[in-house]
């Protein structure tokens, strides 16, 4: 299995394990406002998700998109060594937290550009586990023995 593959799969891996804990924060901690799959509604229909259909296939792709920004983490930490790969998780997640944030802030992206702080905190602490889920599964594929895709 190459490197980008890895990367998608470390990357779904930290996707899911940041939507677990964003679902638990939203329904069972009632914390926040938005959850990531409204991120994504957003971006693609322009307006939260609307039917059982537009919430399942914005769960799908923020769940592809956390798989595309496992394929830059594995590129990205190939040319910088992984020693402290989960610290340097860790910062990747917080740093794409940032970026995705302030996307819409600059596009004044409607129902986004303005959240409280406790869906931002709720989203920092999955940020969080996206970085050191998806550097965690980067590191046991790599060291893995190879599987051939």
């Amino acid at each position: 299995m190459d490197r980008t593959f890895r990367g998608i799969i470390a990357g779904v891996i930290g996707g899911l394990a940041m939507e677990a804990w964003d679902l638990f924060s939203y329904y069972i901690l009632n914390f926040g406002s938005f959850r990531y799959l409204d991120w994504a509604a957003m971006m693609m229909y322009g307006e939260l998700p609307q039917n059982i259909y537009e919430t399942i296939m914005s769960f799908t792709m923020q769940v592809i998109w956390a798989g595309f920004l496992g394929v830059i983490f594995a590129l990205l930490i190939s040319t910088i060594t992984s020693r402290g790969y989960l610290l340097k998780g860790i910062f990747y997640g917080v740093i794409s937290f940032f970026i995705i944030y302030a996307i819409p802030v600059l596009f004044q992206v409607p129902h986004l550009y303005k959240t409280g702080p406790n869906t931002q905190f709720s989203q920092f602490i999955g940020a969080i586990i996206y970085g050191a889920a998806t550097a965690y599964a980067l590191r046991r594929l790599d060291t893995s023995p190879k599987l051939r895709i």
